[in-house]
């Protein structure tokens, strides 16, 4: 008798997995092969689980590191207008991180019931002229949980934006929240497992905050995550839009058509990737 089943990790705590089957859900743990390959199972990956153990992993369509989630759909990406305050190099990171996956971004700035978001609206304007979804929170609390249906998606963002207060919007998961550090000026980590929470036809991911990010990629391939240096038509193939004579993005930066704080991060991200010591 085949007793195999398919289904999908929906939490992992501790080296346990909660695997989603249709009627029913199971925890389990990998083999131990997993881990003499140096393989961990992520929440979202589709497995084959035989007597409660997990033997086999499907190939993901994508994976982030941090969070530690794979085959997603939307990755909403939650910045605080304040409280943490607005923190666009952060953003532009995660931006470009996703950019690269090839995961279809969501832009949430939250907390605008805290400040005068008209003050905002330049910088939020020209993120959603770039062709981001871009909502506020809590105002725009069920706009934000259309765009889950029927879709794996994902909360990013620094610890202390609101990621946990939006999940508990959604629905009342009483996901635990904490107030941001005065002495930081940053949030403490309240969430301590991944876990997928279904929300209507979809899953949402609430994961442990972060505040760094690593950007594991060429400086070309940067260049082309940020969508409206990509969109532009410069001298040289392969411009890096750095010391290259004919550059219309560093023209347009200068005209003021390219915000010049996405400039600077841009220039930020090159020598970030530049100073990275070589993986052996």
């Amino acid at each position: 008798m085949n007793n195999k089943q398919q289904g999908r990790i929906i939490k992992s705590m501790s080296g346990e997995y909660t695997i989603k089957l249709d009627k029913e859900q199971i925890i389990c743990k990998p083999l131990g092969i997993f881990r003499h390959k140096k393989i961990t199972p992520k929440v979202g990956d589709i497995v084959i689980i035989e007597d409660k153990s997990i033997i086999s992993i499907n190939k993901r369509k994508n994976e982030l590191i941090r969070p530690p989630v794979a085959n997603i759909d939307k990755v909403f990406i939650v910045t605080s207008l304040i409280q943490p305050d607005l923190n666009l190099n952060l953003l532009d990171k995660l931006i470009c991180e996703m950019e690269y996956l090839d995961v279809n971004i969501v832009l949430i700035f939250s907390k605008e019931d805290l400040i005068d978001k008209s003050s905002f609206l330049d910088v939020t304007s020209y993120y959603e002229n770039l062709g981001y979804p871009v909502y506020f929170t809590p105002h725009d609390v069920m706009e934000i949980k259309n765009e889950i249906n029927n879709n794996i998606c994902v909360v990013a963002g620094q610890s202390g934006v609101g990621k946990s207060t939006l999940i508990n919007l959604f629905d009342q998961f009483f996901l635990k929240t904490d107030e941001i550090s005065k002495s930081l000026g940053r949030g403490k980590h309240t969430t301590r497992h991944v876990e997928l929470l279904p929300v209507g036809n979809g899953w949402i991911a609430d994961t442990p905050g972060f505040g760094t990010l690593d950007l594991d990629m060429d400086i070309v391939t940067l260049s082309h995550s940020f969508r409206e240096f990509f969109q532009r038509k410069c001298k040289f193939h392969g411009c890096t839009h750095i010391n290259e004579p004919g550059c219309q993005v560093k023209e347009d930066v200068l005209n003021g058509k390219i915000r010049k704080s996405r400039y600077d991060n841009y220039l930020s991200f090159v020598q970030e990737i530049k100073n990275k010591k070589p993986k052996y």
